[in-house]
């Protein structure tokens, strides 16, 4: 039986025979959160029942823990959990339910390559055949070209276009493989694109191959996030099927060719005279994109289907750039550590400086890199979407709205993105915040309310208010219980010990350590003192501390316009040695030392408070 379902206020209205609200808001192609992958854990998919003409499933336990009775009289529902058994429902996404687009981070740092891309262009003017001279067109070209091979497309269509052309064309290489037939001269018309492919959004640099600049830019959530913030969420569901698999990836390849649309329409390019894609990824990302089984990288000993670079023609992705071109992968190291974390590499450069460098890339799966010339190692850290917000009860990613910084002083002053009213907070807003509570001493080093204030009310569980009611966009109060703040501890406790244990391996104190790079859109907004006061950082002094800013578009686009870059990573990758944490025997006992506030505060820096009164 089929039901009717709109979903405000993106006022899609959607027919089908699927009954979980979840399941119909991912056919209708609507942003509904689902950080859990709608498992019924993290209750951010809820929805608001405006009129249901026919029938609904009874609220369950699930619900009941998720809901207060007064939202439920209200109409609330998780999505993950109710379903439309009949008749026709209008579904009402509250503000803090929707997915929205981020801040995304420009690269900062990028080394200039010499210009030397995979694909080249060579004009030609060939003669015109004549009873004297019979070559066959092909052979006519390869005399001109050198030995090459011809693709069966092009070879349809050769003779016609080169009399069209007068003979006059361009000819298109990749890799020294014929791609293209142009007439006249195109030479000055060539581009590729970059594309990094997050576990929660895509983005998209088009690079002119020609001149070597970015000329657009752009990017998108990416719509897998549906079915669930991490990855091991989606290698859960892509592996219980085929289809499954498919549909990760036709959806990924999808929200990429709207990219690609819009950053060509941007710059007056057609995909056509897009020649070649770079992307780049984690080991579960890379997977997804090109439809490889993932199912093994989370599977003890945690092997990926590949691990050199691969490169396959577009369209057997359903990539649309041309016709004929072809998408790159640069190398994985290992596990989850994957391109992404190669592109740090070639960004940042720590394999070849004899100083002690280390490069972290924080997210769903945190990629961390340390070494210099003589050794560089690399591990991956489960620090889980806190971060992103996700298992935060008023968490959510770094969109319009969120609250990013916090001040705990006689008061809480906070600020948002694009300065509206609060609707939640991001990962960087609750770094400020529990480095504040503790600073203020109204937590304990495992994140515990130890003092009162006018700010902590009593609920179920207590809970600090961070904006009163009537400051929010929600109406709702946005507060932190203790089980938010070990959310956030134990993300940093899996990060800590990673770099703790990075540093064991190599020898190494803080001090040692010239240079951190913080890679990816998240070290943009962090607030450093906090960052190392909470222990999520090693302390040192903060001028070592440099944004690295995306670095996993900016090695794409390092690859893209230079063949020998991609050379030399691909030998890079054999020299990197690969850490697997779960396996490692002092990784459990770091990971508990590692989750408590436990730096030893400088009394001159922070001044912690005790038996004073927080205002509200």
């Amino acid at each position: 039986m089929s039901v009717r379902v709109t979903f405000e206020p993106a006022g899609k209205k959607i027919e089908t025979s699927s009954n979980f609200i979840l399941e119909i808001a991912r056919e209708a192609n609507v942003s509904l959160r689902s950080d859990c992958g709608g498992k019924g854990v993290c209750g951010k998919c809820r929805v608001v029942i405006v009129d249901a003409r026919g029938e609904m499933s009874e609220v369950n336990e699930v619900e009941r823990k998720h809901l207060t009775p007064e939202e439920i009289e209200a109409g609330y529902r998780l999505a993950c959990q109710a379903k439309i058994l009949s008749g026709r429902a209008t579904i009402f996404m509250p503000p803090e339910s929707r997915m929205e687009a981020r801040k995304v981070a420009e690269v900062a740092v990028e080394e200039k390559v010499e210009l030397n891309p995979a694909v080249k262009k060579v004009h030609l003017r060939l003669r015109e055949p004549t009873l004297e001279d019979v070559k066959p067109d092909f052979e006519r070209l390869k005399s001109a070209l050198g030995e090459v091979e011809i693709p069966l497309s092009l070879l349809k269509n050769l003779p016609k276009l080169l009399r069209e052309a007068n003979w006059d064309i361009t000819a298109v290489l990749w890799n020294g493989k014929l791609i293209g037939i142009e007439r006249g001269d195109t030479t000055n018309r060539s581009f590729g694109l970059a594309i990094d492919i997050g576990s929660s959004k895509v983005i998209c640099h088009l690079v002119d191959l020609v001149t070597g600049e970015t000329i657009a830019r752009g990017y998108a959530e990416n719509p897998q996030v549906a079915y669930g913030e991490d990855v091991v969420s989606r290698i859960t569901y892509a592996s219980k099927s085929d289809e499954n698999l498919e549909k990760l990836q036709r959806i990924v390849v999808e929200v990429i060719n709207k990219v690609i649309d819009e950053v060509c329409r941007e710059a007056g390019v057609s995909s056509e005279e897009v020649y070649e894609a770079v992307v780049v990824g984690n080991s579960v990302m890379h997977h997804l994109f090109f439809g490889i089984y993932p199912k093994y990288i989370s599977v003890s000993p945690f092997t990926p289907a590949v691990r050199k670079g691969i490169s396959y023609p577009a369209k057997e992705i359903g990539l649309k750039i041309n016709s004929e071109g072809y998408v790159s992968s640069l190398p994985l190291i290992a596990g989850f550590v994957g391109a992404d974390a190669v592109s740090n590499l070639i960004v940042t450069k720590i394999h070849r400086k004899e100083e002690v460098s280390m490069v972290i890339d924080i997210g769903t799966n945190t990629e961390i890199l340390l070494g210099n010339r003589d050794r560089v190692l690399a591990c991956s850290t489960p620090s889980g979407p806190a971060f992103e917000g996700a298992h935060i009860s008023h968490g959510m990613k770094a969109v319009s709205g969120a609250i990013e910084k916090v001040k705990i002083e006689d008061e809480v002053v906070y600020e948002t993105i694009d300065n509206v009213k609060p609707k939640g907070i991001c990962g960087s807003g609750m770094i400020d915040l529990v480095a504040g509570l503790y600073k203020a001493g109204i937590i304990n080093g495992k994140g515990k309310f130890v003092r009162e204030t006018e700010r902590i009310i009593k609920d179920r569980v207590p809970k600090f208010v961070v904006a009163w009611a009537d400051e929010t966009e929600t109406g709702k109060e946005i507060t932190v219980t203790e089980k938010d703040i070990n959310e956030l501890l134990m993300a940093k406790g899996a990060i800590r010990s990673g770099w703790m244990i990075l540093m064991e391996k190599l020898g190494i104190e803080a001090e040692n350590i010239s240079r951190i790079y913080l890679a990816g859109s998240f070290g943009r907004h962090i607030n450093i003192e906090n960052a190392k006061l909470i222990g999520l950082l090693p302390d040192v002094p903060n001028d070592r501390i440099v944004f690295a800013g995306d670095t996993a578009v900016g090695g794409a686009k390092m690859a893209l316009k230079s063949v020998k870059e991609r050379e030399e990573i691909e030998e890079v990758v054999d020299f990197v040695e690969y850490v697997e944490l779960s396996v490692d025997r002092n990784f459990y006992r770091t990971f508990v030392r590692a989750i408590p506030i436990s730096q030893i505060l400088n009394s001159k820096k922070f001044q912690v408070k005790n038996g004073e009164k927080l205002s509200s």
